[in-house]
């Protein structure tokens, strides 16, 4: 964020005559911590007793908010923050139910919906003709919208769900164990699953423990370019299948980010110590790194990123932080239609424009939602929901000879193609798991149909359907079970 933000203020083609500024809180991903800073940011306030000057405490209160990842903390803090009229621009909230402007009308992203991964997951799987699928992930509104998305979409591609299996976020021995029972038990050998890598992490440590190799896994963008899931469980994962959001070059980045130095980044001083294994300007950060940091050596900062590899410095696969990148972006496309606006010619009442003296957050939020522009090759623009044109890399995990992970892209969907091109396979540079495609395990009879139906039924009962359309749909499945 920083890096564009400096970027467009060095530009004299976008905002000439402004300069962009910013305040930076971290969230944790915690929902409390989420909702107190970003009141703090949209108040103009610093944080009481954290020693800033007077000069700070007249900070002015920030128009639009990028943030937050999580879709279920990004829920809460746009309901917190909903008389504000403050514009949030996520890059990574995915969840569609995001997407309802009733309940979350100053909420945009440039991270696609769901509603688009599942489509072009179905069409994955119905391409491989693949009928017969466990679905499986954690606990949240991320995974409970989305494989719910899933069932109504796939519904009609006689595909069946083996079992559907939510799993807490916080994974416990018995819980885990629970979960690899059903995946050891079923007959599916193609599981989906909706979750971050750190949930995944312990479930694919227990398939290790009983021996669950056998199972070709198909990733939900959240995880589907973990290098981390990786390095611990690559034999597990070797062929796996998933899409990936839209990765860019973004020049010059990868030489900022070595730039950067820990006294001019308080952000990177724990980074500093774990990467180089030392102790910055000798502080001790047992609280960090545990007790074996008393033996670190010293060192001040002037280390070379040149000389390790780091996920940090590492700019092959920019998707989030590329997301990151355009939302910064959008908001200085806004500005800028903003500032050219000409009076009497605007978009609001008697033809006014937008004042950037003294920005209104809901006209800000009107100029973003209208925005269009091109950055670097890509034209971005967003749907009457705030959400951008979705397109994905279809990525496939592979060995390399160095036994890394190589990630390989062999498709792509694109949602604004028309139904029957939207969705490109290369067949022939797919590595699989088990070295041949999966063959599709005819499951289409009676019990499916009875399975899909008290699917839905807990999903009707789980999102809150009225009750004729509970009625509708409940009578529908069972005239269809019986004649078939």
């Amino acid at each position: 964020m920083i890096f564009a933000v400096r970027e467009i203020n060095q530009r004299q083609d976008l905002l000439p005559n402004l300069s962009l500024g910013y305040h930076i809180r971290d969230s944790g991903d915690d929902i409390p911590v989420s909702v107190k800073r970003s009141l703090l940011l949209v108040n103009g306030q610093p944080e009481k007793g954290s020693g800033q000057s007077c000069e700070d405490i007249q900070k002015q209160p920030s128009p639009v908010i990028v943030g937050d990842a999580a879709s279920g903390v990004s829920m809460t803090v746009l309901r917190t923050l909903g008389s504000f009229k403050i514009p949030l621009v996520s890059y990574f909230a995915s969840c569609s139910c995001l997407s309802n402007k009733r309940e979350f009308p100053a909420f945009m992203r440039t991270m696609p919906s769901d509603l688009f991964q599942i489509k072009a997951l179905v069409k994955l799987v119905n391409y491989f003709q693949w009928t017969w699928v466990g679905l499986i992930g954690v606990n949240s509104d991320y995974a409970h919208f989305a494989i719910q998305l899933f069932l109504k979409e796939s519904e009609q591609l006689n595909i069946c769900p083996a079992y559907v299996h939510f799993y807490p976020v916080v994974l416990m021995e018995d819980a885990v164990e629970e979960l690899v029972n059903i995946l050891k038990a079923s007959s599916a050998t193609v599981i989906i699953n909706f979750s971050g890598e750190s949930e995944l992490h312990s479930i694919l440590k227990e398939c290790r423990r009983q021996n669950v190799t056998h199972l070709q896994w198909i990733a939900s963008e959240a995880w589907a370019t973990s290098i981390s899931l990786w390095e611990d469980f690559g034999d597990l994962l070797n062929g796996t299948l998933g899409f990936a959001i839209r990765r860019a070059d973004i020049p010059h980045l990868g030489s900022y980010l070595k730039g950067i130095r820990p006294q001019t980044s308080h952000f990177l001083s724990e980074f500093w110590e774990e990467t180089f294994r030392c102790r910055l300007n000798g502080s001790l950060n047992t609280h960090v790194h545990g007790e074996q940091a008393q033996n670190w050596p010293a060192c001040n900062g002037s280390e070379s990123l040149d000389e390790v590899y780091t996920t940090y410095s590492d700019v092959s696969q920019l998707r989030v932080s590329y997301n990151v990148y355009k939302a910064v972006y959008l908001i200085a496309h806004a500005l800028h239609d903003m500032s050219t606006c000409v009076p009497g010619k605007g978009p609001f009442q008697n033809g006014t424009c937008g004042s950037l003296y003294q920005i209104q957050p809901w006209q800000l939020l009107y100029y973003m939602k209208h925005a269009n522009f091109t950055t670097l090759g890509e034209e971005v623009r967003f749907d009457e929901n705030g959400d951008p044109i979705a397109s994905y890399d279809l990525m496939n995990w592979q060995r390399g000879s160095d036994s890394s992970l190589q990630l390989v892209r062999v498709g792509f969907y694109d949602a604004s193609l028309e139904d029957d091109k939207d969705l490109v396979i290369d067949e022939s540079v797919i590595m699989w798991h088990r070295a041949e495609k999966v063959c599709a395990i005819p499951r289409i009879n009676r019990y499916c149909r009875l399975s899909l139906f008290f699917l839905q039924l807990y999903f009707m009962i789980l999102t809150g359907l009225n009750k004729m359309e509970y009625c509708s749909l409940k009578w529908k499945c069972i005239i269809d079970f019986i004649l078939h």
